[in-house]
């Protein structure tokens, strides 16, 4: 008996773990998507794992590819990059583990109409263009 329902709990947590997750499970709901200007929750959904993607490999031209310029980096002293070649040299500065850690949560939809991560001391805001989303604010605390 013990040994069938170790086998069961074993194939259980494997399956769980083997599960994609995905962004809208936990994150915005659809009516949140859209007062930020998305049709769909896919679009984010699509963002996030090719933003997480990203972050995991250190493919620093996709991650500055999908930033909005010129933007300014919230830390101390404050940081403007003004374009992809800025952000890409400046990759390691920006990409601090705090705002990998902020990346790896569900974003959200603020009240304020923007798509948030917060980590413990990092955020980043994305914003609605024209249906596209761009990262436009990071702030490290």
């Amino acid at each position: 008996m013990y040994g069938r329902m170790q086998a069961a709990m074993t194939l259980f947590l494997f399956l769980v773990t083997a599960l994609p997750l995905s962004v809208g499970a936990q994150g915005p709901s659809k009516a949140e998507c859209a007062s930020v200007g998305l049709k769909s929750c896919k679009p984010l959904d699509d963002f996030v794992f090719s933003l997480r993607n990203a972050v995991k490999a250190e493919d620093k031209d996709t991650v500055a590819a999908m930033v909005a310029y010129p933007i300014e980096i919230q830390v101390k002293d404050g940081l403007e990059i003004k374009d992809k070649a800025a952000f890409v040299r400046n990759y390691d500065l920006v990409l601090t583990k705090s705002v990998r850690d902020a990346i790896a949560q569900e974003p959200f939809v603020h009240p304020r109409k923007i798509i948030q991560f917060v980590g413990n001391q990092a955020q980043i805001w994305l914003g609605v263009e024209k249906g596209r989303l761009k990262i436009d604010t990071i702030i490290i605390e």
